[in-house]
């Protein structure tokens, strides 16, 4: 007696069903895609937004401190000054009066021409080192205060971490690709198996 394996529907509807769950598959993988690069996109807008916001409230306490010693000796801003450059991500500090004239800095200063390679022989450094600026004034404007932040060195443990988390992402992605192939597989066989009919 032999076993006659009856198909339960026209081969053409297999042909069809096969397609289909193909281009379903390449649907997820688009949304996938798609949801990956959005993710990375916020990421890197949230990373940006906290280096602007750290930014900011540096500068404000550093225009704080600087405001309290402005009646103060010269020699004291300038140490000032000096103590808060040696932050890794500082760059400088740059205090203007209220013409614009430059009257304290760091010892590594770099003038606004210079960032942004204005300068003759200088290619624009803006990308690396980020200036922020703001008003010394009470009632009308005494000066001004520049700090130019190490961008790299502010975000770097934030970019570390966010890359981490979407290779991660990646890994899981690959693996459950692997896994939904391993259960296709399987199931396809038990199905084939479970159906056979046994002809009399």
């Amino acid at each position: 007696m032999t076993q006659i394996e009856q198909p339960l529907y026209p081969k053409v509807s297999s042909i069809y069903n096969k397609i289909m769950q193909l281009a379903i598959a390449i649907f997820i993988i688009i949304i996938l895609m798609n949801l990956w690069l959005f993710s990375n996109e916020r990421n890197q807008q949230t990373i940006n937004q906290h280096f602007n916001d750290i930014s900011q409230q540096y500068l404000k306490q550093t225009v704080s401190g600087i405001t309290v010693l402005l009646p103060d000796s010269k020699k004291n801003i300038q140490r000032y000054i000096d103590e808060l450059t040696a932050n890794d991500w500082l760059k400088d500090i740059s205090l203007y009066d209220k013409t614009g004239q430059l009257i304290f800095s760091s010892n590594n200063q770099i003038s606004m021409n210079d960032l942004f390679g204005r300068s003759a022989l200088k290619a624009d450094r803006s990308d690396k080192f980020v200036p922020f600026v703001v008003e010394i004034r009470d009632d009308e404007v005494k000066g001004y205060v520049r700090i130019t932040i190490v961008k790299k060195s502010l975000i770097s443990a934030l970019e570390l971490s966010g890359k981490q988390n979407f290779d991660l992402f990646r890994l899981m992605l690959i693996l459950a690709g692997v896994v939904g192939f391993l259960l296709t597989r399987g199931l396809n066989r038990f199905s084939r198996q479970g159906f056979r009919v046994d002809k009399k």
